[in-house]
């Protein structure tokens, strides 16, 4: 497949970026266990950073990241911004290429697994930036700049590296303001611009910032007016203009960090300079980092790119699909490891981190098991739980708890760990009980929450998070929780029957034939499934529905918890295809709510085409896949794939040349969207990805735990031909399976162990 903004590199671990003039941002997420930041195609982003279970914190000021939910314009995303100055001629420049947006004669942005490289040959000066965060928990970005005279006369120049601080608490702590105590200073001592954040009140003591390298420092500036002027932008910025920095000091203004070098280069000749951007408690601490990383950069990138190697080629696959087998065994990996450890943005959404957690168990079952205990502690002793914690949100979502049931059994068949269920859990609110009961608690208390449909009660919400009116008044159904539900329960039964829990199992095989009698005879709507009754008993997503008529999820869902029959799978996925497939897979719902119905709530008030109002959800398709393949719908399922994974492009004009080749987005903007439809929302921050992983290597490939077994079952599109590896790691074994197509979608399966 060929791209219109760059390409992939050989072994699909880099993209390259070579137009920095993009219709939407080419984002890279790199991270440790206390810092993550984004990094845009142009080197520009945010920095946010948490020390333990402390309040995090942004480092840069951050205004204008989609995740603030605010887009007014770019300027608050402007840190990592490197401006070149040839002194003979005045002119200036930036690496980065905006803001200054010079001609240039080339340039190329790689983002690779944990780093990005930035190359640009501006003024016939080849400059090229490497960012990256190392492993473990320093709260670091790790810097190499190289600046190259490829020409045939000395150059006379001067580097200025440009950070804009805010150390803004994400919690909402309050200190009576932000800029009122802080300071930007330069240390000579420590060869860096030191700036703190001094308050009288404060949730930790982690407010200090550096910026240091190991080149001497032939200027800087603290303040944003000092340094840009008063009255001119960052594309025009006084200090460049004028050609040296000013040396002022920040203090309770628009603070930030800039450093000034300055050097002339014969031909041929490289400068570089390793530099490094970072939090701590105390300025002292500088000179501890400045002795670990300097004079090591080269040492900490390579193991971060062996650690993430090593990541690929764990549980590798290789089909006749090469694009498929990059999103699987790199791109899926790289973002379900994004998500298990910072979720979104740092906020720990109680469904979302936990399906993180189940993606990654096969390759972290450490970490899904500290999610899984960490998530019971956030659980109330009536079985419900949070909307999420890191901060804490105490929204009364229905379907919080429910999503641990998935990852618990996923994680048991994946390690036969089974002294997890024995562990003891303290509740958030009071008391505390085994993993297990914690489970059970969780079932039963929607069992004991149904409405007058025998349908559980959504409260507050579900997974649609803008359905915050259907129960407003206590007696609103969801037809999906009510699925989910059903599949929760089949999930148990499992584990009861392993484990020898015979009255359990029939317990839950009771309950789950009652709860799909109760879909089917009060959920069906002659075409499709229901999305749920309001508190006056009036269906959501029905035929007799104005706006929203049908929901993606309940057909999807109606597959998964085997609701659906044959006979009415194929009248809901006909209904599907004709109201809601696009090009790039199937929007959320139909039609797309354009007027308030205060029976419903946020959903109807949303603009429309975005978030769960007429997008093409990821999340959705993922669900659809996982239903397609179950029920067997092989050659659907792998088209539909295909369709709402990024990467896949038909020809130069295929609208998803606009989009991001190799990462998930939460959704794409619906075909309703005023002015940018089919683009990508929030790219990364996806639970979705666990379950397209999960579809592609468990489901359609076929390898699959048991609680006592590694199960192969493949169901492949019915047109593959050639030969599929698989190595697979299972409790401590290695495994090569060889799986050998055959018609309809059968195979021949070999499997080998180490």
């Amino acid at each position: 497949m060929k791209y219109k903004y760059g390409n992939f590199n050989n072994s699909g671990d880099e993209f390259n970026i070579c137009n920095p003039n993009l219709p939407r941002s080419f984002d890279n997420f790199l991270w440790n266990e206390s810092v993550f930041s984004n990094v845009e195609h142009t080197g520009v982003g945010y920095m946010d950073y948490q020390i333990n279970k402390t309040e995090g914190v942004k480092l840069f000021t951050g205004i204008g990241r989609v995740c603030d939910f605010d887009v007014f314009g770019r300027d608050g995303l402007m840190s990592r911004l490197i401006y070149i100055r040839d002194n003979d001629t005045g002119k200036f420049w930036t690496l980065n290429w905006e803001p200054v947006i010079a001609d240039y004669e080339e340039y190329n942005c790689t983002h690779g697994l944990g780093y990005t490289i930035i190359t640009n040959i501006t003024n016939r000066i080849k400059a090229e930036f490497r960012i990256f965060i190392p492993k473990g928990k320093d709260p670091v970005e790790l810097w190499t700049i190289k600046i190259t005279n490829p020409d045939n006369i000395k150059r006379n120049l001067s580097l200025f590296i440009y950070n804009q601080l805010s150390f803004k608490y994400k919690w909402g702590f309050n200190s009576y303001g932000d800029m009122l105590y802080r300071n930007s200073l330069f240390r000579k001592d420590l060869n860096a611009i030191v700036a703190q954040k001094h308050p009288h009140t404060r949730p930790h003591d982690y407010l200090t910032a550096f910026i240091t390298s190991d080149v001497k420092v032939d200027g800087f500036d603290g303040s944003k007016d000092s340094f840009v002027g008063r009255y001119n932008t960052l594309n025009n910025p006084k200090v460049l203009l004028e050609g040296n920095c000013t040396g002022s000091e920040g203090s309770s203004d628009a603070t930030i960090g800039a450093l000034q070098y300055n050097f002339t280069l014969i031909s041929e000749e490289t400068k570089t300079i390793n530099m490094m951007i970072g939090a701590t408690n105390s300025p002292e601490n500088v000179k501890l980092f400045r002795s670990k990383y300097l004079d090591s950069m080269e040492g900490y990138f390579q193991e971060l790119k062996g650690d993430r190697q090593a990541l690929v080629r764990k549980n590798f696959i290789s089909t006749e699909d090469e694009h498929l087998n990059r999103i699987t065994n790199i791109w899926a990996k790289q973002q379900m490891g994004y998500g298990v450890q910072w979720c979104r943005w740092g906020w720990n959404g109680y469904r979302d981190i936990v399906q993180h957690a189940m993606g990654v168990a096969s390759l972290m079952p450490e970490r899904t098991r500290e999610v899984i205990i960490e998530a019971m502690s956030y659980k109330y002793s009536n079985g419900m739980a949070l909307r999420g914690w890191n901060p804490v949100d105490e929204k009364q979502y229905s379907d919080s708890a429910l999503w641990l049931i998935y990852t618990v059994t996923d994680y048991l068949k994946e390690t036969g760990d089974f002294e997890l269920l024995d562990l003891v859990a303290s509740y958030y609110d009071q008391g505390s009980d085994t993993v297990l009961a914690h489970l059970e608690k969780s079932l039963d208390f929607l069992e004991s929450n149904k409405g007058s449909h025998n349908l559980i009660l959504i409260k507050f919400g579900d997974w649609n998070n803008s359905l915050t009116a259907v129960g407003k008044e206590g007696r609103g159904e969801s037809v999906w929780l009510s699925m989910a539900y059903a599949y929760a329960l089949e999930c148990m039964m499992g584990l009861f029957k392993h484990i020898g829990y015979a009255s359990k199992y029939e317990e839950y095989s009771r309950r789950r034939s009652e709860m799909l009698d109760a879909i089917n005879e009060h959920a069906w709507d002659g075409k499709w499934y229901i999305r749920c009754y309001d508190d006056n008993g009036r269906p959501i997503g029905s035929n007799q529905s104005e706006q929203g008529k049908i929901f993606l999820n309940t057909q999807s869902w109606a597959m998964i918890c085997g609701a659906a029959n044959k006979e009415r799978q194929k009248i809901m996925l006909e209904s599907c295809d004709e109201m809601l497939l696009t090009d790039m897979g199937y929007q959320f719902l139909a039609p797309t709510y354009l007027k308030y119905d205060d029976n419903i709530g946020r959903i109807s008030t949303l603009e429309p085409g975005i978030c769960e109002n007429g997008t093409i959800y990821s999340h959705g398709n993922a669900f659809m896949i996982w239903g397609l393949l179950k029920v067997g719908m092989l050659d659907k399922a792998y088209d539909i794939f295909k369709r709402i994974s990024p990467g896949y492009v038909k020809g130069s004009e295929d609208i998803k040349q606009n989009c991001i080749p190799y990462i998930y987005s939460n959704c794409h903007y619906g075909p309703m969207h005023r002015n940018n439809a089919y683009q990508m929302e929030f790219s990364w921050v996806t639970g979705s990805i666990s379950w397209f992983y999960h579809s592609i290597v468990r489901l359609m490939l076929g390898v699959t735990p048991d609680y006592d077994k590694l199960n192969l079952i493949p169901k492949l599109p019915s047109k593959w031909t050639e030969k599929i590896t698989v190595d697979r790691e299972f409790r401590g074994e290695n495994y090569k399976i060889t799986i050998i197509p055959s018609k309809n979608g059968e195979a021949k399966v070999v499997c080998n162990m180490n």
